[in-house]
């Protein structure tokens, strides 16, 4: 069982399919004891290039960052809380920040290469 909540939230941080999906998966196994499971700029800065190319919807990245933002069980390195938890918050709040945008991504994963 636990591999699989791993599965389920590792999935979700990577985007690898639905987004409806993985996140129903994922709020299922986050309820369950179980290891965390990391969230690391690499994996942010990935899912970002996939929105700039056109491979994910961008327009859902808001939706992703928030759903990944409510779960228990994701943990990000002390180095990169601060960065991860402002990216994921303001990301999730576009109504409160700004419209997601291919330049609002690129501005993020410069920071995330400059941090």
């Amino acid at each position: 069982m636990e591999s699989d909540a791993c599965q389920a939230l590792t999935s979700l941080i990577r985007w690898e399919s639905s987004l409806d999906g993985l996140i129903d998966a994922a709020s299922r196994c986050d309820r369950h004891e179980g290891p965390p499971v990391r969230l690391d700029r690499d994996a942010v800065r990935e899912v970002l290039q996939r929105c700039i190319s056109g491979e994910l919807d961008i327009l859902k990245l808001p939706r992703w960052a928030g759903a990944i933002h409510m779960l228990d069980h994701v943990e990000i390195d002390e180095v990169d809380v601060e960065m991860l938890t402002q990216f994921l918050f303001e990301v999730s709040s576009p109504e409160l920040f700004e419209p997601i945008t291919v330049d609002v991504c690129q501005r993020w994963i410069s920071r995330m290469e400059h941090a």
